[in-house]
């Protein structure tokens, strides 16, 4: 029998989700990182070289190439969860059932500015809503062998909300950019 997702196991499930969407040369070619660099949060030396897709090559005006700013980043921030289930009727003190931990994933998306990209970003965001809401489990399986597994544990979650799209200006760049949460509510077996 699986155990319950941890957070790492959810943040490398949402990957493997994500990257057949929006991550592949043949896709959308966006950079995915499962974490937050701390390069670009730097507000009086902001890099947004990490940010950039080594697979989206954008044509400078004056001639040349460089890497489009076209990054998906999802970072765990943070946990909570129910009081584990008690049976006073039978006397039962320690802990049986299960806890329900809802587990947060922070999103962000950021799309370099030119022509077409609101179009272009609205469509990345859009799949990559579509795609968590059609996987409840978030792609994991739920059975593993006759035995549970890891999407057993999935109790269910929120779906994508993306509540603030604003430009944001990176160091020159300006890029169409979204932010939000990722609940995700996962059945800890006790006892």
């Amino acid at each position: 029998m699986a155990s319950a997702p941890t957070a790492n196991d959810i943040k490398t499930q949402l990957i493997t989700l994500l990257t057949p969407i929006v991550g592949t040369s043949g896709t959308k070619k966006a950079k995915i990182l499962d974490y937050l660099p701390l390069a670009y949060l730097i507000p009086e030396g902001e890099d947004p070289t990490v940010l950039k897709s080594a697979l989206d090559i954008v044509t400078l005006e004056g001639g040349g190439t460089d890497k489009r700013v076209n990054c998906l980043l999802i970072s765990e921030q943070g946990f909570t969860q129910g009081p584990p289930q008690r049976d006073a009727t039978r006397h039962e003190t320690q802990p049986r059932g299960r806890n329900l931990v809802s587990r947060r994933f922070y999103f962000a998306y950021v799309y370099q500015l030119g022509a077409n990209s609101e179009n272009v970003f609205s469509t990345n965001l859009e799949l990559m809503r579509t795609t968590i809401n059609d996987n409840p489990k978030l792609g994991f399986e739920t059975v593993t062998a006759g035995l549970a597994g890891k999407g057993a544990y999935i109790l269910d979650h929120d779906g994508l909300q993306m509540p603030s799209m604003v430009p944001a200006p990176f160091s020159g760049i300006i890029c169409h950019s979204a932010e939000g949460l990722l609940t995700v509510r996962v059945i800890d077996p006790l006892g």
